[in-house]
């Protein structure tokens, strides 16, 4: 069987020190089969997933080390005028500039950009390329995003042009197809994988005493609900006073803290910094449910992490939930108006021995669906259609 040899770009490893793209994309570079020979078009990051890819450096290395390797006045401005001369700005031009000759030699059969800048395409040479699309969470909520917001502009513009569009869920590709207006041959669905590390429970001591309800990630955006959870969840509180809310992500605002005060609940809301996916296992592992009221996201990777971490799931039954959580999760419906969400928490809160561990079984097996082994062989196969 011929190679077939990809080339990704440098975006999504400068725009993200953590997070789930660059995560996506490095988990796929790692797992593709023999047959395809990636690379990826970057000198200098901070990102955590690609310090073992050789060549990498850290990407303040050359600031550091800049003239001498300690700080004095004016450096920065001098480094920076360096910079300008000879790289032409800042260190993701020095990657761009890298994406660019790696483009104009040639030597790939396909091109996968990771994430929107269309900077690539005047050097393709008609070669093909593959873009993937998330979600279409600006397209559908434009009132969180400026009007000329790169993914709003750029999904148009290179989504017609893309050989082919990787979709992470059913869900999302009836966005892409339905917004875009993009054919469905177009759009291949690849599910994501479970990066999650396996943790010997009883190893560690790492623990939150108190019985909790978990909540992953940002808070902000209204169609995240978590000021609905807030209010639907405060009279499980009042009931159940033992019962905490850990949230990761970002410190609560003074505006959360005044709302968990007019819920009087402020006592039981919890924010906890998580700094390793170790830690990250454990807090998943001894939570009484994970919850995601969420009304839309792409896929949904927290859903698999709880699976892997044996926490039973709690799921807003909207968007994509569904589609990736099957029967191996419990479900309620969320509006502004109405929720019987408080009756699907009681329902876990009361859940014997042996009906936890029937669900956790349902997760079990439904996380056997996710692997990153069989998503790399899925877009591994795109790669090799587009270049034969």
């Amino acid at each position: 069987m011929s190679e077939t040899k990809v080339l990704y770009d440098y975006q999504a490893f400068t725009m993200q020190t953590h997070g789930g793209v660059s995560r996506c994309f490095m988990e796929l570079y790692k797992h593709l089969p023999e047959s395809v020979k990636a690379q990826i078009a970057i000198k200098e990051s901070d990102n955590v997933y690609i310090r073992d890819i050789e060549g990498v450096k850290p990407a303040h290395d050359r600031y550091n080390k800049f003239v001498c390797p300690h700080n004095f006045w004016g450096k920065g401005h001098l480094h920076l005028w360096y910079d300008k001369l000879t790289h032409g700005g800042y260190y993701p031009n020095y990657n761009k500039t890298y994406s660019i000759e790696l483009l104009r030699k040639g030597d790939f059969d396909v091109f996968h950009p990771t994430f929107f800048s269309d900077y690539f395409l005047p050097y393709l040479n008609g070669k093909p390329f593959v873009l993937t699309i998330h979600d279409m969470i600006p397209e559908l909520y434009p009132q969180y995003f400026a009007r000329d917001d790169i993914q709003i502009v750029m999904k148009k513009k290179l989504a017609p042009l893309a050989s082919a569009i990787i979709s992470v869920s059913e869900n999302t590709k009836k966005d892409i197809i339905r917004i875009l207006g993009i054919p469905d041959n177009k759009v291949h669905v690849i599910y994501h994988g479970c990066s999650f590390p396996q943790v010997r429970v009883e190893d560690s001591s790492f623990c939150v005493s108190e019985r909790y309800v978990l909540y992953v990630g940002d808070r902000f955006f209204r169609y995240k609900n978590f000021d609905l959870l807030v209010r639907y969840i405060a009279s499980f509180i009042h009931r159940h006073k033992e019962v905490k809310v850990v949230c990761t992500g970002k410190p609560f605002t003074r505006k959360e803290l005044e709302m968990f005060k007019r819920y009087k609940v402020q006592e039981h809301f919890v924010h906890f910094w998580v700094s390793s996916d170790e830690e990250f296992f454990l807090l998943y592992h001894r939570a009484m449910c994970f919850v995601y009221p969420s009304e839309y996201e792409g896929f949904g990777i927290p859903i698999l992490e709880a699976y892997k971490a044996d926490c039973p799931v709690l799921l807003n039954n909207a968007s994509c939930f569904p589609e990736i959580a099957g029967d191996a999760a419990v479900y309620f419906d969320m509006t502004t108006r109405e929720s019987d969400f408080v009756e699907k928490l009681e329902y876990i809160y009361s859940l014997s021995r042996e009906e936890r561990e029937k669900l956790l079984g349902h997760q079990k097996d439904r996380l056997t669906l996710y692997s990153w082994e069989r998503s790399a062989q899925q877009i591994a196969d795109i790669y090799t259609g587009l270049s034969s």
